[in-house]
């Protein structure tokens, strides 16, 4: 169990901790990476298609890693993808030290294609599982922790990457960071995790098979159902998640610090929004009346993120909006996890962590063009995407939801 939470952190620390020095290498005047003849335009373009890389390989690759771990064992799949992650992160760190564009691209699609490792850290939790109940508390301690590394993630590699705190730091510097902690990440695998699955097959694995595998599972009616919530949830959330900065800079002015400063409390709300889920659990009220619920209050509040002309109270909105969003991961991952049968788990979270991967790339792009119309109209569409999300799951068993 340590092993895959730790698993856990340094995936979530290692993935956010990278995440301040990508505009200022793509957009910065200084920034050597680009001639000078290339546009703001150009660059921006370019950074747009870098930020979605990592989504897309991780969109692609994460059902075949889920299903390689249902078939050759979750830590064979951790070792691999560990491996793989290094490489990447080496490649990243090496790209930005000798100004090489290309390397970062490779660095960047090596590690989003290690991301799978997620999906199997998730059917792990569930093959530890000895309860409905015991797998939402699990789900839950992942959603804190992704909540922690989204506070700490981006804070600690804005200073790393800063050389004005100190000449040892630099914008190579977090990816060497990233380098090393996922290097003792497979470290920690090899050495202290012990094989969950019950059945490992000695088959040899092929890619082609893993992706009909994956077509087949997606074909099941009521898993597509739940990926569908699952979608239009996520969307819901990476909508607002993605053009919170759009609303403070256009109505607020805000700098760079009053957003990241705005950033760290979202990631303490999510905390509380999940920890809050480890006492609901012990309810006897139905999770699916809940989840009906908070995406109604969810999609309100998500509306009304652009409305407010105070600072403190734009706060107050998007705090709200987050802790229901944060809530609410626990129990979906656990509904998709208990709509699969326990020996293709890895296959299933595989597909989530590509729907939320979708979701990813889909709402930023949609939502670029349609702040050009509207600041608003993001946050129109997000609440547009929570309500269609608790429609479709009024249709949709409850057996699911239990614990």
């Amino acid at each position: 169990m340590l092993a895959v939470l730790i698993t856990f952190a340094m995936a979530s620390l290692s993935a956010t901790i990278v995440f301040p020095i990508f505009a200022p290498l793509f957009l910065s005047e200084t920034s050597s990476i680009f001639i000078r003849s290339f546009s703001l335009y150009t660059r921006t373009l370019l950074l747009g298609v870098f930020l979605a890389s990592f989504p897309l390989a991780q969109f692609f690759f994460s059902p075949v890693i889920g299903d390689f771990s249902d078939h050759r064992g979750r830590k064979k799949a951790f070792l691999l993808t560990l491996a793989i992650e290094t490489i990447g992160y080496f490649v990243s760190a090496w790209g930005v030290q000798t100004v090489h564009l290309s390397l970062l691209f490779l660095g960047r699609l090596l590690t989003g294609l290690a991301a799978g490792n997620v999906s199997v850290c998730l059917a792990t939790l569930v093959d530890l599982s000895r309860s409905e109940k015991e797998k939402v508390r699990y789900f839950s301690f992942g959603s804190i922790i992704m909540g922690i590394a989204f506070v700490l993630g981006p804070f600690i590699g804005g200073k790393l990457s800063d050389a004005s705190v100190s000449p040892l730091f630099s914008l190579a510097f977090p990816m060497w960071i990233g380098f090393v902690l996922t290097l003792f990440n497979f470290c920690i695998v090899w050495l202290l995790f012990h094989e969950t699955m019950p059945n490992v097959s000695r088959y040899t694995f092929k890619i082609a098979k893993a992706i009909e595998n994956v077509e087949l599972a997606f074909r099941t009616n009521h898993i597509r159902d739940l990926y569908l919530i699952y979608f239009y949830y996520l969307f819901s959330w990476n909508m607002i998640y993605q053009f919170l900065p759009a609303v403070m800079v256009s109505k607020f002015a805000s700098l760079p610090s009053m957003i990241g400063d705005a950033s760290a409390l979202m990631g303490l709300v999510w905390i509380v929004g999940s920890a809050a889920m480890l006492w609901l659990m012990h309810t006897s009220l139905p999770m699916k009346r809940f989840l009906i619920l908070f995406l109604i209050i969810f999609s309100f509040l998500g509306f009304f993120v652009s409305v407010p002309e105070t600072y403190h109270t734009f706060l107050w909105v998007t705090s709200g909006a987050v802790l229901f969003a944060g809530s609410m991961w626990p129990i979906f991952t656990s509904a998709i996890s208990n709509a699969a049968d326990q020996s293709v788990q890895g296959k299933i979270m595989g597909l989530s962590q590509s729907i939320q991967s979708l979701a990813m790339v889909l709402a930023p792009l949609i939502g670029g063009f349609l702040i050009e119309l509207h600041t608003a109209i993001p946050f129109i569409l997000s609440s547009t995407s929570a309500l269609l999300a608790g429609l479709f799951l009024t249709r949709t068993k409850s057996l699911y939801f239990q614990m």
